[in-house]
């Protein structure tokens, strides 16, 4: 039997730092002068355009059953991916990336505990370790921000994103089974593009556009070079490769895996946005990767549920949602 546990891992790690150029991508955006509501909409809306016709295409060869699994898609893209993105968007609009990206990220340990307590699912000896090395490592990236009080309002919007990301771990679990990976991020998407311009149209999410020039890396570019890269390098590829992966591994691996997005976000921060990260930060990373490795062991899913996917371990998060 071909052990596929490898390849997942790698395409699952692509996944998450892909992913954490989001982040930066979306903040130099919002600095230009645009709503959090227009960046996600554009986000969204491209990264959906993109995928349709491969989707299309996936769905000619491969079987899409999405009879009873329409509610696990729904809350994916609802809340899993709009949730995520316009969360995460608020929050770093009012913090520096490294600490919304840390507090978002103790969602791994709300899928353990989730499904520990819903299915009575404990976590062994060694995955605890792991989560414990990994929370330990996002309160040392955090404590080496130097930001003594952080803003109360943006540490919400993070621990909201934070709830949207579990839900997305756990919501593609269930989907995954039934619906090519590619379809599946497609509907996400295309639900998340619905949902924040519906609340937009509504007044709860203003859409309004800045500055058409914006400073990356200390140059001057057209501000559709962040969007273009938000959407389809960190949103496209990201969704594509996550989802893919998760079929091959399931929720819990893939929601530690995801964990190197953080490794990868203090990288793309400091070329980005000027954030240069300091050693305990890079200590906080190693116990974070430590924390990867503790973890994994081949399980079955992340918790029992009415879909079973696949035989193996899990993978990455298309985050970011963030």
């Amino acid at each position: 039997m071909i052990d596929r546990t490898g390849p997942a891992l790698a395409l699952a790690v692509a996944a998450a730092v892909t992913s954490s150029t989001s982040g930066p991508f979306g903040k130099l955006l919002l600095e230009a002068g645009w709503s959090v509501g227009a960046v996600a909409t554009a986000r969204t809306g491209i990264a959906s355009l993109a995928l349709v016709p491969l989707a299309l295409w996936t769905a000619r060869r491969r079987p899409v059953r999405l009879r009873g699994r329409l509610r696990s898609v729904t809350a994916l893209g609802v809340v899993g991916t709009a949730g995520t993105i316009v969360c995460y968007f608020n929050a770093v609009s009012r913090l520096p990336v490294g600490v919304a990206m840390m507090v978002m990220y103790t969602a791994p340990v709300l899928v353990l505990l989730y499904a520990w307590l819903r299915y009575g699912d404990r976590p062994g000896r060694r995955t605890l370790l792991g989560a414990a090395s990994c929370v330990g490592g996002l309160f040392a990236v955090v404590g080496a921000t130097g930001v003594d009080r952080p803003d109360p309002v943006g540490i919400a919007w993070a621990m909201g994103a934070a709830v949207c990301v579990a839900t997305y771990f756990l919501s593609s679990d269930r989907a995954v089974a039934g619906i090519p990976p590619t379809v599946l991020g497609c509907l996400a998407l295309l639900l998340a593009t619905a949902t924040t311009f519906v609340l937009g149209v509504a007044g709860a999410l203003p859409l309004h556009v800045g500055a058409d020039v914006v400073r990356m890396g200390g140059a001057r570019v057209p501000a559709l070079v962040p969007l273009l890269l938000v959407a389809l390098v960190s949103t496209v590829f990201t969704y594509v490769a996550g989802m893919a992966a998760v079929r091959a591994l399931g929720a819990r691996l893939t929601s530690f895996v995801g964990l190197s997005e953080l490794v990868a976000t203090l990288g793309s921060a400091w070329l980005l946005l000027g954030e240069a990260p300091r050693p305990v930060q890079l200590a906080g990373g190693a116990l974070i990767v430590l924390g990867v490795l503790l973890i994994r062991e081949p399980v079955q899913t992340a918790m029992p549920s009415e879909t079973v996917v696949g035989a193996g371990a899990t993978s990455s998060r298309t985050t970011s949602g963030s």
